[in-house]
C-alpha cells in the first residue's frame, strides 16, 4: 500500500501580519492549454485553463475534422485552473478528442448547453471558438474475477492497429504476459481477452501498436516490433483486482469550518465475492497514537460481483480522516449485522489483511512535493470551495512565517499543484496551508483585504503542516 502524508489542521494562530508581499493573479484571456495523454482511469487531464469567469471545459469527440458529440465535462473557475480532471465516456471516445471552454450562464455549476436555450455557449476569441485538440489512446477496465480464464476490457482507443495485452502482477507493477487479443485502430468496447497461466489478485491489461508482422504479436520476440503505447512516460496500462476489492477516493465529507454540509455520503466502487456491505468506519487513535479506523458511520450493502457509484449514506459524524472497509454478508441478506450477531458479517480478509485504508474526507493537504529551482509541485490538495494553497516561509522558531508563492485550488481534488516561490525568502522547511478565496475571485487578498481569504479551518484547526521538499535531480 502506498503510504501519503495527509495532515488536516495544526494549530490556530494569529496570521494577519504574515501576509507578506504578493503578486495578484493575473486576469487572463480566456484560452486551454491541453497535450496528447493516455487515459487508463476514464478520465482526461486539462493542462490549463484561462477563464474569465466560472465556466465548463467541456470534453468532444471527434466528427470527421471538427469535433462532434460531447464525451465529458468539469467545471472551471475564474483565473487559472491548473489540471483540470474531466470524466469521459470512454466508449464514445475517438483517438483526437477536442478541449473546448464554455461559459456557466444558466445554473451554476450545471451544464446545460443544447438543452437550455442560450445557456452554457463555447467562448470565443476573435471569433474563433477556444478549442484545441489532442490525441488520446485511452484503455479503460473495472475490477472483475476471472470468468472461465478470460477477463473483458470496457473500452479501448487506440490510434492505430494494436493489442489489447493482459499481464500478471501485484499492485506496484506488472510481470509475465498471460493473453492477448487483437484490436483495430479507432474505438473497440467489451475486448475479450482470454488467459492462460497463473492468475495473480492483481491484472495489468496494456495496450501495444502492432508494428511487426500484422497480426502477429511479436513483442519480445522481433526486436522492435509491438512495442507497448506510450505518451512520454506514461504508458497505456493500470492495475484492476480480481479479487476482493473497494475504490474510494479522497472526497469531502466534513467541509471546512464555517461551510454547508456537501452532501454526508461516502461514494466509491466494491467487487464483493458474494453479497457484502461497503462500511465506513471514522477514525481513532491506537493506543500507540497512530491512527486507526472507530465506530461505523455509515453501511450499505453490495450485490456479488462489481458494483459501481456505491453511495454511503453516513448516519454517524464523519471525522477528518474515514476508513472504507468490506465485510460480507453471511446472515440475513442486506442487514448488517457485524458486532449484534455472533460471526456475521465480517470483515474481507485478503492475504492476511483487512479490505480497508484511510482517505481524506475534509479540506486536506498531502504533504509530499518536489522542488525543481523555484518551483514547487505539491501532490495534492482537497477543498471544498475555490480557494489557494499558500506557502510559507519557516520564521526561523520552528513555524511559519511569511508568504513566498500561492496557487489557486478549486473543489475536490487538486493534484499537482505547481507554485513559484519567491527565491529570497525560501527556507529548507516549507508550512503549506490552505485559504478559501472568499474576496474577488482569483486575487488572493488576504492581509490586504479585511475578511477576504481566511484559512481554512477544520474542526477549529487551521488545515497546514511543516514539510521538507524533495529536491528535483538534475539532469
Amino acid at each position: 500500500m502506498i503510504i501519503r502524508r495527509f495532515v488536516v489542521g495544526m494549530v490556530v494562530a494569529a496570521l494577519a501580519l504574515l501576509s507578506g508581499s504578493l503578486v495578484m493573479a493575473d486576469h487572463f484571456n480566456p484560452a486551454v492549454t491541453v497535450s496528447d495523454q493516455v487515459s487508463t482511469d476514464g478520465t482526461v487531464t486539462v493542462e490549463q485553463v484561462n477563464s474569465a469567469d466560472r465556466g465548463f471545459i467541456v470534453i468532444h469527440a471527434a466528427d470527421g475534422d471538427s469535433f462532434g458529440e460531447v464525451i465529458g465535462h468539469a467545471p472551471v473557475y475564474p483565473g487559472a485552473n491548473y489540471n483540470v480532471v474531466v470524466d469521459i465516456d470512454t466508449s464514445r471516445a475517438t483517438s483526437t478528442l477536442y478541449a473546448m471552454l464554455h461559459e456557466d450562464t444558466g445554473e451554476v455549476g450545471t451544464y446545460e448547453f443544447g438543452e437550455v436555450e442560450g445557456a452554457d455557449g463555447p467562448v470565443s476569441v476573435d471569433g474563433e471558438v477556444v478549442t484545441p485538440t489532442f490525441m488520446a489512446e485511452v484503455v479503460s477496465a473495472h475490477d472483475q474475477t476471472v470468468d472461465m480464464n478470460s477477463i473483458t476490457i470496457d473500452a479501448v482507443t487506440i490510434s492505430e492497429d494494436g493489442w489489447v495485452v493482459v499481464h500478471a502482477g501485484d499492485a506496484e507493477s506488472f510481470g509475465e504476459v498471460l493473453g492477448f487479443t487483437q484490436v483495430s485502430a479507432g474505438t473497440t468496447t467489451d475486448v475479450t481477452v482470454e488467459l492462460d497461466g497463473e492468475m495473480t489478485d492483481v491484472l495489468w491489461p496494456m495496450l501495444h501498436y502492432d508494428t511487426g508482422e500484422a497480426g502477429e504479436y511479436e513483442f519480445g520476440t522481433v526486436e522492435g516490433a509491438d512495442g507497448p503505447v506510450a505518451v512520454g512516460t506514461s504508458v497505456a496500462t493500470m492495475p484492476i483486482w480480481t479479487v476482493p476489492h473497494i475504490r474510494v477516493a479522497d472526497q469531502i465529507v466534513l467541509p471546512g469550518d464555517g461551510m454547508d454540509m456537501m452532501g454526508g455520503s461516502v461514494m466509491g466502487s466494491v467487487l464483493s465475492d458474494g453479497p457484502g456491505f461497503l462500511v465506513i468506519h471514522a477514525a481513532t487513535n491506537a493506543d500507540d497514537g497512530s491512527l486507526t479506523f472507530g465506530e461505523v458511520i455509515g453501511v450499505a450493502a453490495v450485490e456479488d460481483g462489481y458494483n459501481e457509484s456505491v453511495t454511503v449514506e453516513l448516519d454517524g459524524v464523519a471525522t477528518p480522516i474515514v476508513y472504507p472497509m468490506l465485510h460480507v454478508d453471511t446472515n440475513e441478506i442486506g442487514t448488517y449485522e457485524f458486532g449484534t450477531v455472533e460471526g456475521a458479517d465480517g470483515p474481507v480478509v485478503i492475504d492476511g489483511s483487512v479490505v480497508t485504508f484511510p482517505i481524506a474526507a475534509a479540506p486536506s493537504i498531502v504533504y509530499d512535493g518536489t522542488l525543481d529551482g523555484t518551483t514547487l509541485t505539491m501532490d495534492q490538495a482537497l477543498i471544498d470551495a475555490p480557494g489557494w494553497l499558500v506557502i510559507h516561509a519557516d520564521n526561523g522558531e520552528g513555524s511559519f512565517g511569511a508568504v513566498i508563492g500561492q496557487a489557486q485550488v478549486y473543489p475536490g481534488v487538486n493534484h499537482h499543484i505547481s507554485i513559484e516561490l519567491n527565491e529570497s525568502m525560501m527556507t529548507d522547511t516549507l508550512y503549506p496551508m490552505l485559504h478559501y478565496d472568499t474576496g474577488e475571485a482569483g486575487e488572493y487578498e488576504f492581509g490586504e483585504v479585511e475578511g477576504a481569504d481566511l484559512p481554512v479551518t477544520v474542526n477549529g484547526n487551521v488545515v497546514f503542516a511543516a514539510m521538507v521538499p524533495e529536491v528535483a535531480e538534475m539532469e
